[in-house]
């Protein structure tokens, strides 16, 4: 989520409050954090190799070292997948990642052209976890639990997203980029904190308005064309200042939302509405559902045994489970690499139907993955039921998965990698998945394994194994 051109406003608004965060809980919006931390870093990590993990790792430590220093109690939330509703906004998001990947590989990418690197959530969940630091993993975006969190807490919630300039938390909004978490001050984090009550002072704005400016302003769900924008700034707008950056769209939206003050959404919408010529009753719903998502209650849970979803929250189960089983899509994101070959996933489909077997049975999954260096297309993808006997495959139903025998879970493995009937009892326990996984590799790709890959990965195995 996110609402255009928030951020510029806020800051020419003066409503920002210096402030040393210290002795507090903090609601960290988790994506935001581990995007800011690899992508800022200096010197800037790696994107085009396939990530340095343990660089970002050390970042990730001394980032809660500092919040520990403070005495600053941090629950990080993390993403779930995008919800149906903004399939279109993350189809949008996929081609530029697309492209950017593509640009990246070339060696050509600009400025703003980053791509995060595949393991970089995984590495993330598993240091807060070894570091012992609350997370919670949301079903969907985390945005709105986040909200919720702070003000169960009373503490402010810690994100990049300006979508949190709009939600009503009590205690109010943390920049990370305002966060100067590396210059802890006499057992403080200086920062610039945000509260809505003082934005909507400085506008005269009511603050249960701020969903509907959202919604007219543009975010994920909805927004007023160009030409509707223009007839508003020509009724609302002042003369822009000399030196002011352009947010007229935001300025007009509010100085007419002033003048309707003590009215309902509802009036404020259908009068922005008539007055650019709209009066359909499928656009009034458009622009109230949009603003509608900014209202603080409980979001739905997925219909998901209770094991998984306990799971999924922990942090221990991915959120690819919650996509494939409530939307039977799987969207895999682009990488950087030879876009004159075949995308790289291509070389684990196998293992990804026997995971759509066990979530789906024969149900097909839907993937969307790169085509060529242009596009992102959907593809029917049929599941892999492992080849067990029927009691067996009963124990395998996602119901009661997790109790499933560990020879059984072995057999299915083994199974996906093209182990299943190989002899690797000799093999020390923790060579045996290194082992499958490269054999199952270079039965992907023969033509590509040579003696460097073998002498790198026997390099790799020996080096982890002395860690």
């Amino acid at each position: 989520m996110g609402v255009k051109g928030m951020k510029t406003l806020v800051k020419e608004s003066g409503t920002l409050e210096d402030v040393g965060f210290k002795n507090s809980a903090v609601v960290i919006d988790g994506p935001n954090l581990y995007y800011s931390l690899y992508f800022n870093s200096k010197p800037k990590l790696d994107q085009q190799h396939g990530g340095d993990y343990s660089a970002f790792r050390g970042l990730v430590c001394q980032f809660f070292s500092s919040l520990k220093s403070c005495n600053i109690k941090p629950l990080v939330l993390l993403d779930g997948g995008a919800e149906p509703i903004k399939n279109k906004t993350v189809e949008t998001r996929l081609k530029d990642k697309l492209q950017k990947a593509k640009r990246l590989s070339e060696s050509r990418a600009g400025e703003w052209d980053n791509i995060l690197p595949p393991l970089v959530k995984d590495v993330f969940i598993q240091v807060l976890q070894e570091l012992q630091v609350e997370i919670q993993q949301c079903f969907g975006e985390a945005d709105l639990t986040a909200a919720l969190k702070a003000n169960e807490k009373k503490c402010p919630v810690l994100s990049n997203d300006s979508d949190f300039y709009i939600f009503d938390v009590q205690e109010g909004f943390l920049s990370i980029d305002g966060f100067q978490w590396e210059s802890v001050t006499q057992g403080a984090i200086p920062a610039q904190r945000y509260k809505i009550s003082q934005f909507c002072r400085c506008f005269n704005v009511d603050e249960h308005h701020m969903p509907i400016f959202a919604a007219l302003s543009g975010n994920d769900y909805s927004q007023l064309e160009k030409e509707d924008i223009k007839k508003l700034i020509g009724k609302y707008l002042e003369a822009q200042q000399p030196g002011q950056s352009s947010t007229s769209r935001q300025r007009a939206i509010l100085k007419f939302l002033g003048e309707f003050r003590g009215k309902t959404p509802e009036e404020a919408v259908t009068a922005a509405l008539q007055l650019v010529g709209r009066s359909k009753q499928e656009d009034l719903e458009l622009y109230l559902n949009s603003a509608q998502q900014y209202a603080l209650k409980e979001p739905p849970r997925p219909n998901l045994p209770q094991w998984v979803i306990q799971e999924i929250q922990r942090g221990r189960l991915t959120s690819f489970v919650t996509s494939v089983v409530t939307q039977k899509s799987m969207t895999l994101t682009p990488l950087v690499e030879d876009f004159s070959q075949p995308s790289s996933y291509s070389a684990s489909l196998r293992i990804r139907q026997f995971f759509y077997g066990l979530l789906l049975g024969t149900e097909l999954c839907t993937e969307y993955d790169r085509e060529g260096a242009e596009d992102m297309r959907p593809k029917q993808v049929t599941p892999v039921l492992a080849g067990v006997t029927p009691e067996e495959l009963q124990k395998l139903e996602l119901e009661h998965l997790n109790e499933a025998p560990e020879g059984l879970r072995r057999t299915v493995l083994y199974e996906a990698l093209g182990c299943l009937g190989l002899d690797i009892e000799h093999i020390p326990d923790q060579l045996k998945l290194p082992l499958c996984v490269t054999r199952f590799w270079y039965q992907q790709n023969p033509d590509r394994f040579n003696t460097s890959c073998l002498q790198a990965l026997v390099l790799g195995f020996l080096q982890g194994s002395t860690d």
